[in-house]
């Protein structure tokens, strides 16, 4: 009898976990301070870098991890008007941006529209937990996946929440229980953050997840490029 091969694809979500926060409500009661909780209103630039061992991408259908990954976005000191405006996923084992994954083959996860605008920062303590949520709107992106035998598949992803959103939690940089403790600068936590398919051949999963942690810096001067600024979420 003829073996059939099986093609497993690696899915795809960003930034998420815990509660959504509506996308277009205002921040209300929520300041972003630079340098520390008591310093500033900060509205700019922002970058995000991933701190975590990984970035690791799951579906039912299969897995991919990546080692590399660069956000940036801007956002205003009410935590309003948040927007991305660049996002990579990339891996030390590659020269052209892909990452392995578990069905034998390779994974390139690009973002299919930017900015990513309307989202925001909320200041919502949790007490042991985190210091606030980070909403992303507009969240789309392009999943291309190959197995073992090369065959490839692509797919288009949005985020699940309304107006295609995902959600994270916020750290401040003296929060004890920030993901990863050697790092004192503020954090997003992704864990479980989904996606919901919107197009693609089978065998496309319909959902997907992302788990990693991120380390968020401010710019040094508006426009400057150099991102060493701590950056606070306070009530």
């Amino acid at each position: 009898m003829r073996k059939i091969a099986t093609f497993g694809l690696t899915g795809l979500s960003l930034l998420a976990t815990v509660a959504l926060i509506a996308p277009a409500a205002s921040a209300a009661g929520t300041t972003i301070r630079s340098d520390s909780a008591t310093g500033a209103a900060y509205s700019g630039n922002v970058r995000g870098t991933l701190i975590s061992s990984t970035v690791r991408f799951a579906s039912s259908a299969g897995n991919a991890t990546c080692n590399r990954s660069t956000l940036t976005a801007s956002v205003r000191s009410d935590g309003t008007a948040l927007s991305v405006s660049a996002l990579s996923f990339s891996d030390s084992s590659s020269t052209n941006g892909s990452c392995p994954n578990d069905q034998g083959g390779r994974t390139t996860i690009a973002p299919a529209t930017l900015p990513w605008s309307g989202g925001n920062v909320t200041y919502a303590p949790v007490a042991g937990g985190r210091d606030g949520t980070i909403t992303l709107t507009n969240v789309s992106a392009r999943v291309d996946s190959s197995n073992w035998l090369g065959v490839r598949i692509t797919c288009y992803f949005v985020g699940s929440g309304a107006n295609n959103s995902i959600t994270g939690n916020l750290y401040n940089k003296d929060n004890a229980n920030r993901p990863v403790t050697s790092v004192a600068d503020a954090q997003a936590s992704l864990s479980g953050a989904s996606l919901r398919l919107t197009s693609g051949s089978s065998p496309c999963p319909t959902t997907a997840t992302l788990t990693g942690a991120y380390r968020l810096l401010g710019e040094s001067a508006a426009g400057s490029g150099t991102f060493n600024r701590a950056l606070y979420v306070t009530g």
